[in-house]
């Protein structure tokens, strides 16, 4: 029976882990060419990328890192202003949704403080500490991959370093 319970739980846990990690992959992007602008394709092909050099400046422009190519360099900035660029255009086709993100970035806001109010008056802060320990586990890698292409633009942008 227990192992039952383990299953239903790693199912219930690793199932959506899963379908998150795969939705997330940039490779999806490329099955449909017709959706939405190529990226990818378009620095590779702009740049004459190898598979190997296209890894290197993809995980340049994800994590934020420097490289050393100065070609290389080139295609970590003009990736990273092209994913910005498309952000940007998103944010303009979102602006009328904002108000209700706001709403309900608002409502959890009230309810986190209900939560907080609430085990302030029991004295249970066990709970309160364990979710704001899984806020920060789930929210700080979100805040630092969001910067990256910034980051790739301000190490990339400049001569490269001496060896």
């Amino acid at each position: 029976m227990t192992a039952a319970w383990i299953a239903l739980g790693l199912i219930a846990v690793g199932l959506p882990l899963l379908a998150w990690w795969v939705g997330g992959r940039a490779f999806w992007r490329r099955l449909r060419p017709g959706a939405e602008p190529d990226t990818y394709r378009a620095v590779v092909r702009r740049h004459g990328l190898r598979p190997a050099e296209a890894a290197q400046v993809e995980g340049a422009v994800t994590w934020g890192r420097e490289l050393a190519d100065p070609r290389l360099r080139a295609a970590v900035v003009d990736w990273a202003q092209e994913l910005q660029r498309l952000a940007e255009e998103r944010r303009e086709r979102w602006a009328a949704r904002r108000l209700l993100v706001v709403l309900v970035l608002l409502a959890y806001a009230g309810l986190l403080g209900g939560a907080v109010l609430r085990s302030a008056v029991r004295g249970e802060w066990g709970p309160l500490l364990s979710g704001a320990f899984w806020a920060l586990v789930w929210v700080l890698p979100g805040a630092w991959l969001a910067g990256g292409p910034r980051r790739a633009i301000e190490r990339n942008s400049g001569p490269p370093p001496e060896s």
